[in-house]
């Protein structure tokens, strides 16, 4: 699977260097459709998975109430009481910030979920879990913030069981993300830049004894989804893009400088999503 989407990727590339500019002529002349037949076909929907097929990929790992998952980066244990929920596992959510340990606690008690999911503050660098516990490592949008991707992996590997996996939704540049663009949104979201590229990513994987069992390119789709099902206005953040930058000096004042730039900072990460700068993908690894 891996291979093929590589291939697709590079064939895109590929194609698009080999277009010929279009002309005035072709630009205006007769289309072999109408602008309303146009709008139409891209008006339809191409039925974008919502975000919670991530935890189909859980499910189809087999995890049941037996098992122990690790959730590193954990942040208020939203992902962890899902992962309870659903599964009936028990889970460990670990995060590095104190406000999202007590903020984790305090959803976990609310939940009804006390007697499955602890909630402890620590690093991914540095795992508060005795060697071989869990069953499935669960990270989601962690390893973008991470210069050391080895030691991540090797402590992941090191809390993993024998034959245990890790499932990673991670967001990546593309080729289409601008060198200029990268500096401009990268400092304000603590994103270390090297983080960034996939290769990288699956060479410190193999390189700590995991080997890739699947790598699924999710792209646009949960904000596709999002936008259609109403259930988050993602074109909002192209709206909130716009006032933050025609507003600068009034909103820096007024949101104070650090909201300030990482709302723009976060409003681009999702436009670029949506445009293909920037590609979400899932990668499920396994302990050799």
């Amino acid at each position: 699977m891996y291979r093929s989407i590589e291939a697709h990727a590079d064939k895109t590339a590929m194609y698009i260097a080999r277009m010929s500019p279009i002309d005035v002529e072709q630009m205006y002349g007769e289309w072999p459709l109408t602008d309303e037949e146009a709008a139409a076909i891209l008006d339809r929907s191409r039925s974008p998975r919502p975000s919670t097929s991530l935890f189909d990929t859980v499910g189809g790992l087999g995890i049941g109430v037996d098992d122990l998952v690790l959730d590193i980066g954990a942040r208020d244990a939203r992902y962890a009481l899902t992962l309870a929920g659903r599964f009936g596992c028990r889970v460990v959510a670990v995060d590095p910030v104190a406000r999202h340990v007590e903020e984790g606690r305090a959803a976990v008690a609310a939940g009804g979920h006390a007697e499955r999911i602890e909630v402890v503050q620590g690093r991914i660098e540095a795992i508060p879990a005795e060697d071989g516990m869990f069953d499935l490592v669960f990270c989601r949008d962690v390893l973008s913030h991470i210069p050391d991707l080895p030691t991540a992996l090797a402590e992941c590997r090191r809390v993993s069981r024998p034959g245990g996996h890790m499932l990673i939704y991670q967001t990546f540049a593309t080729e289409w993300m601008e060198p200029g663009e990268a500096t401009r949104i990268y400092p304000d979201l603590a994103v270390a830049p090297e983080s960034m590229d996939p290769g990288r990513l699956e060479r410190a994987a193999a390189e700590q004894g995991f080997s890739v069992a699947s790598v699924d390119v999710v792209g646009s789709e949960w904000r596709e989804a999002w936008e259609e099902d109403g259930s988050r206005r993602t074109s909002q953040q192209l709206l909130h893009a716009a006032r933050l930058l025609r507003g600068r000096d009034e909103l820096m004042t007024e949101l104070t400088e650090t909201v300030y730039r990482v709302e723009l900072a976060n409003a681009l990460w999702g436009i670029y999503q949506m445009i293909g700068k920037l590609e979400p993908r899932i990668y499920v690894l396994r302990k050799d």
